[in-house]
């Protein structure tokens, strides 16, 4: 009799870097509805060299770390992720974010589930220092990032805080999500 660890072969964990989006030097873009099995919505992207060349004085350049991704996603004020269909549910892990240009912006995440909420955790992120968030949420459908406030940090050229503009492409005033991880049920 062989004994072992048996894993659900219907359940994928997938941990999201954003490395397999096109790489776009010259501008930022919305994430496209249904990457990686989850409909984005509010979220953008951008590429290193980008943000280097257009915005050197944010957030958005020291989030970048040796040999970590090569993108970081980003929102302002409102965003979400949701399960690609109705009936499919998440567990979303973390999610490693930092401010793009004040100190003390507060980030909210929200785990929902048949449209109610279910979980959710609020902190203050730093301008330029990616925060770990642990949150191991198990059976979401919808996962809900809202930042707000903060003090614009000094020396990045006086940009104005998280509520200045409505356009989820404008490089100012956002939370700068960098890395996510989700355990995602892949139903064959």
């Amino acid at each position: 009799m062989k004994y072992g660890y048996y894993v659900n072969p219907l359940i994928t964990k997938i941990k999201i870097t954003f490395d397999d989006l096109p790489i776009a030097a010259d501008r930022a873009q919305l994430i496209s509805n249904m990457y990686r099995g989850l409909i984005w919505t509010d979220i953008a992207y951008g590429n290193e060299l980008f943000w280097k060349i257009r915005q050197p004085k944010s957030g958005y350049v020291t989030s970048f770390k040796r040999g970590g991704s090569r993108h970081i996603a980003f929102f302002k004020d409102n965003a979400s992720i949701s399960a690609g269909s109705r009936n499919h549910k998440f567990t979303f892990v973390s999610v490693t974010a930092c401010a793009a240009w004040n100190d003390d912006l507060q980030l909210t995440v929200m785990g929902h589930r048949n449209s109610t909420k279910t979980n959710m955790h609020t902190t203050n992120l730093l301008y330029g220092k990616p925060q770990l968030i642990l949150l191991h949420w198990k059976d979401v459908d919808k996962v809900i990032f809202t930042s707000s406030g903060g003090k614009p940090h000094p020396g990045n050229r006086g940009a104005t805080g998280s509520q200045s503009s409505s356009n989820p492409l404008s490089t100012q005033d956002h939370t700068a999500a960098a890395l996510i991880k989700t355990d995602i049920p892949i139903y064959a």
